[in-house]
Order: C-alpha cells, then structure tokens, then sequence
C-alpha cells in the first residue's frame, strides 16, 4: 500500500505552461486527505520550487536542489549536501575546453562563472527550451525569465567564488548542443565523489554523489518510519533516474519521460500535459495502480 507520494517538479507536475493544473492541484490535495503524504522531489533550489508554487499551496516536504537539501512540510532545513569545493577546478578546466557554460548554484542564487558580459543572452538560449514556440522578445519579457536574471550574479574566476565561501550545492553545464554535453558528461564521469545527471538534452547537473533525489527520498523516509515498498515516486527526466533505482514500491515514468526513464520504471502515466501525475496519483488513493504497470 501507497503511504508516500514523492514527485519532480518540471515535465511531472508542472505542465509545459511551466504551472500546476487545478486537476493536479486539487488530486494533490485530495491523496493527502487520504492519508497518503506527499513529496516534492525537484532540481530546483527551494526559493524557486516555492516561489513557482506559491499559487498553489502545499503542505509538503521537500527535496530539493536534486537531492542536496531535505526541508519538513515548514520549509525547515534538516538535511544540505553540497560539494566539495576541491573538485571544482577540475570541472572548470574540463569544460573551458567546449563552447558551455557553468552555473554554481546555491540556495536563492546561482553564480555564473563567465569573462563575458552578455549574461542575459546566455540565459536566453537556455531558457529556450522552456519556452519552445515562444519568440525571444516574448521569452525575456516573461516573469520566469525576470525571475532567473535576478537571482543570477556574474564571476570571472574561480577565486571569486572561493572569496564568497558559500556552500554550492549544484554545478550547471549548458551548451548548445546534445553532442558537446556528452563529450563533457564522459569527462566528468572520471571526477571521483560526484553524480552527474541531466535534465535537457544539451545540460549537465553535478552533485555531491550522496545528494541524489533516490538517496535523499530514502534516507528521510526512514528517519520518518516509512518503509521502501510504501513509496511512490514520479518523474520524466535523467536528474530522476535515481529515484527509478532506488528500489521503491511504485517507480512511475510520466508519458513525456526520458526513454532511460521509461525503461526503468514499473508503471507508466499519462504526460505531464495530460495531468498524468494526477491520474497516476489517484491510482495510488485507489489502490488501481496496476492498471498502468508496464
């Protein structure tokens, strides 16, 4: 039996207007009315999944940042895994090699290490892929792009970042294409203590290797007495991956989900257009989950 509902955020929850659906909203609700307690499992830092869902609250825990921070239903901090600053320079020396970008990112703030002066430009092309149909003009006149721009600051070296002494909990790679990202995940596959995953076909994100979404949902589920079985997790991307290998009751691919996330999973939904986390969900409440098993 279902007793803990844990779900990523973009492309499961979110749908591709970048916001929860009343349907989803309203099952949400609903699953933990019947007891069964629910999880948001997100890359994002919290300031952003809060501030993205702050139309639609929620009393919740939280994993965020990919698995670096656990926060109770308060917003209390319990648990951050960040890196380990010592890797750091490996990672930079590896990506100067290719036309990428790095964002360190920590709580309420990401810090990109660029010489250049044309911040906004770089945002923008990453930010294409949230907004694909949407023409440029449209893209930076939108609140979720004003919002990224604010929370970003420029550095021109690494030792600016060590005279910050702040804690970072994720490492950011862009670049414009899927070929380059591979070229550059291979490289940091050979960088000991860290776990490297993906959310967009042309982007990286490094973590500590313990601060992984599958290892923080089961750490903090134990500490609260629940048991693996009695688990659900859904998710669409490669930063999932964890979650699909923890060994949970339920693993639940989203119908828009990664083909690596597909072949893992135990049961497959609807897509996140189609508010398939909310009809995997109330499958759950109703214990009728097989009638989406693989």
């Amino acid at each position: 039996m279902i007793k803990v509902i844990a779900a990523d955020m973009d492309g499961t929850l979110l749908n591709s207007g970048h916001t929860i659906s009343e349907q989803t909203y309203q099952t949400i609700q609903d699953v933990q009315q019947g007891g069964i307690r629910f999880m948001i499992a997100t890359g994002r830092d919290y300031p952003s999944a809060s501030d993205t869902l702050k139309n639609f609250p929620l009393d919740c825990d939280w994993v965020t940042g990919s698995g670096a921070e656990i926060r109770n239903r308060d917003g209390e901090l319990l648990q951050t895994i960040p890196m380990d600053p010592k890797c750091f320079e490996q990672i930079v020396s590896c990506v100067e090699k290719f036309p990428a970008y790095i964002r360190f990112c920590t709580t309420g703030k990401d810090i990109v290490l660029t010489e250049e002066e044309d911040l906004e430009q770089k945002l923008l092309e990453e930010s294409r892929l949230f907004f694909p149909g949407n023409t440029d003009e449209e893209i930076l006149e939108s609140d979720q792009f004003q919002q990224l721009l604010r929370r970003m600051c420029r550095i021109g070296s690494l030792e600016e970042l060590w005279e910050m002494k702040i804690p970072i909990y994720k490492v950011f790679i862009n670049a414009k294409t899927g070929e380059i990202i591979q070229e550059i995940w291979k490289e940091m596959e050979k960088i000991p203590g860290i776990a490297v995953a993906s959310s967009f076909f042309n982007n990286l994100e490094l973590t500590d290797e313990k601060a992984q979404k599958g290892h923080a949902i089961s750490r903090y589920m134990e500490k609260l007495g629940y048991r693996k079985e009695e688990v659900m997790v859904l998710g669409d991307s490669l930063n999932d991956l964890s979650m699909f290998q923890a060994g949970f009751g339920a693993a639940v691919a989203m119908g828009n989900a990664h083909e690596k996330i597909l072949e893992a999973a135990g049961y497959i939904t609807k897509t996140n257009d189609e508010d398939g986390a909310a009809f995997a969900m109330r499958l759950a409440l109703e214990n009728r989950l097989d009638e989406i098993k693989k």
